[in-house]
């Protein structure tokens, strides 16, 4: 069966939704901020879910909790259960969809709340990445100063930071101190 819609998007999306949180600041610290985020994922979430409102703002910074406990924990069984645990709290339910013209699985339920919405597509995102490759493709920045989060698609599961900006910076860190030594 093909659940290759979200492995895409919705995966891209759990990550951008986690990492909106920074010592520094909230990305999403109120309204205007969740729905300008929400601006990039517009194709997905499109006559399919409701604006967000203000009072699903808490609930939506708690799936973000939920969704980095997926992406840090260390075993299958532990993501999965926390994956499980998601999708039973925002009602996933299964159903053939036919906006794009063939016939395929969803499990947003139609006209939801952006907050049952957003639960269901990033967590069905991370389980797929979960069925597909396990937890090993999760990875939290290896660099000093950053705590986001990102999915491994590199073919030789090698990468360790979130951006290339953070792998950079550690990299002329690195040089610098074998340089001063």
């Amino acid at each position: 069966m093909d659940f290759s819609h979200y492995t895409d998007q919705p995966v891209d999306l759990a990550v951008a939704l986690v990492n909106t949180v920074h010592p520094d600041g909230d990305q999403l610290a109120g309204p205007t901020e969740l729905a300008s985020f929400l601006d990039d994922y517009k194709d997905l979430w499109n006559g399919v879910a409701r604006l967000p409102r203000q009072s699903e703002l808490n609930e939506i910074r708690s799936l973000r909790q939920a969704l980095r406990d997926v992406i840090t924990a260390e075993t299958d069984v532990t993501a999965s259960g926390i994956v499980n645990e998601i999708l039973d709290n925002y009602g996933a339910v299964p159903r053939v969809s036919m906006h794009n013209g063939t016939p395929h699985l969803h499990f947003e339920p139609t006209g939801a709340s952006m907050s049952s919405w957003l639960g269901t597509t990033t967590a069905m995102g991370l389980a797929s990445m979960i069925v597909e490759h396990g937890v090993e493709r999760f990875g939290m920045c290896d660099s000093s100063d950053c705590d986001d989060v990102y999915v491994d698609t590199s073919r030789n599961r090698s990468r360790r930071h979130c951006s290339n900006t953070c792998s950079t910076r550690e990299a002329v860190a690195a040089y610098r101190k074998r340089n001063a030594e």
